[in-house]
């Protein structure tokens, strides 16, 4: 709990008031509690989330959209065809690298926060269990990937295209919430670009052996092949 606390301290998610602190109108008071769980390979794993379901949201975009299967379908058929790579990634703790629209606040830190126990905390950063958060984080990686040059797609404004001088070719990047794909010549070079601004978790980078509840492999032909046995026996 402790470990997880001060990950998220250090993600700047919080401003610390002294104790009593009134942050004025227009906030609203709301929770934190930890939620626990065990991943199918028994690794336990804890998060400090924000209670969002008490927050009033008025006016505050909440949706966000992820990248169709079709999409992704069809990526793996630009990729067999051009003859490109694939590369996937997981962004760790994505959500707080946006700030949050809400204006919410904990009046109280609890005993886990250590010698900030007491403290008025002011909730800056897009926390998890806050329900703009997605949205936020959204937003932030759509920003981030036009700063690199790339535009979204008409038909799926998930999958992102740019082209790649050098080579003549297209790069494209399909996202979902904090997943994303690479399709390009050169997809290492795309995933330092992400790196430099996001913490990509290690164990997630790779080419796409099980990727949003399909595994894949390919066959003698070099083809994509789909299946979901392994969604399915976890």
């Amino acid at each position: 709990m402790r470990k997880e606390v001060n990950d998220v301290i250090a993600l700047d998610c919080f401003e610390f008031k002294e104790e009593g602190y009134n942050p004025g109108n227009g906030y609203q008071r709301t929770t934190l509690h930890m939620v626990f769980d065990i991943k199918h390979d028994l690794r336990q794993k804890s998060r400090l989330v924000a209670g969002g379901h008490v927050v009033d949201l008025i006016d505050t975009p909440v949706n966000s959209s992820t990248v169709k299967s079709i999409s992704v379908q069809l990526l793996h058929v630009i990729a067999h065809k051009a003859n490109l790579k694939q590369l996937c990634g997981d962004v760790g703790n994505a959500f707080p690298n946006a700030y949050t629209d809400e204006k919410v606040y904990v009046c109280r830190a609890g005993k886990e926060f250590g010698e900030l126990e007491g403290k008025t905390i002011i909730i800056k950063r897009a926390l998890y269990g806050l329900r703009s958060s997605a949205e936020r984080f959204h937003t932030h990686f759509a920003d981030t990937l036009r700063t690199f040059g790339f535009k979204q797609t008409r038909f799926d404004t998930d999958v992102w295209i740019r082209l790649d001088n050098k080579t003549n070719t297209y790069e494209y990047i399909c996202t979902h919430v904090d997943d994303f794909m690479i399709v390009a010549k050169d997809p290492e070079s795309i995933m330092k670009e992400i790196e430099s601004v996001y913490l990509v978790k290690e164990d997630s980078k790779g080419p796409p052996d099980y990727y949003l509840g399909n595994d894949y492999k390919r066959d003698n032909k070099g083809r994509w092949c789909i299946g979901c046995k392994k969604y399915l026996t976890e």
